[in-house]
């Protein structure tokens, strides 16, 4: 019987080291994600510029005018950051037959969640916007970019949006209120994937095949590029601080 225990005690003990060395079996730990810091809580406010986007069946090459984002933050350190962003005359052409193109532009609002892991999340509303003297509206409804952000967004890291802290050497009175250095936010963001819809209507038809469940047109390659520069908190430091 003593023998019978011996045995089992082995046996139980060469499978722990087995478990232990099986890379297979190991752990995986989840990456350390950066924050974004906040000295005070108030009002932030950003400007930049949109690059080459694709929404709906439009290819906007610029907008004209620059990116205006305001949002809110609470004093400290999170892993998000939310921006109401103003993509204002965002220019593209539209062919009318004949060898012709027209000029059209579009405005809308969006707003954006930016993640620590280099994710975001558009929304919480859908917004709709249409182009110059358009009868067809497009829309991008609430999402993550990338999709796989939602489920895995705790596991991985992401390059979809970067961030870094501009700093400002300061001497007299502003050292005294913001510190040897007056810090502001910079935003990137390369997103593809997007996807936007379009309501059918007798003056908005659609001649092909991809079609949601709600009967819109469905475009699901969308991409938008864009930066945020100098996104300033009023009264304050804003910054982000990389993974140790």
């Amino acid at each position: 019987m003593r023998r019978t225990s011996i045995a089992v005690a082995l046996a139980a003990a060469l499978f722990a080291l087995v478990v232990l060395a099986s890379p297979a079996l190991a752990v995986k730990e989840k990456p350390v994600f950066g924050k974004f810091k906040a000295s005070t809580a108030g009002t932030v406010r950003g400007i930049g510029e949109a690059g080459e986007m694709t929404l709906g069946p439009y290819k906007f090459e610029e907008c004209e005018k620059e990116l205006h984002s305001v949002g809110t933050v609470v004093m400290g350190e999170s892993e998000t950051f939310f921006q109401e962003v103003r993509f204002s005359h965002c220019e593209t052409t539209r062919n009318v037959g004949g060898g012709l193109e027209e000029a059209i532009d579009a405005t809308f609002t969006l707003g954006m969640e930016f993640h620590s892991n280099g994710s975001l999340k558009l929304g919480p509303s859908s917004v709709t916007f249409g182009a110059t003297h358009s009868l067809c509206e497009v829309t991008i409804p609430p999402q993550w970019v990338p999709a796989v952000a939602e489920t895995k967004g705790e596991d991985k890291l992401f390059e979809d949006a970067t961030y870094s802290t501009e700093k400002e050497k300061l001497e007299g009175g502003p050292a005294k209120k913001f510190g040897e250095f007056r810090e502001r936010l910079d935003i990137e963001w390369e997103l593809k994937g997007i996807v936007t819809t379009v309501k059918l209507t007798p003056e908005c038809k659609y001649k092909g095949s991809h079609i949601n469940g709600a009967g819109e047109a469905e475009f699901s390659g969308g991409k938008m590029e864009g930066e945020l520069e100098e996104v300033t908190l009023n009264n304050g430091n804003l910054s982000f601080i990389p993974p140790v």
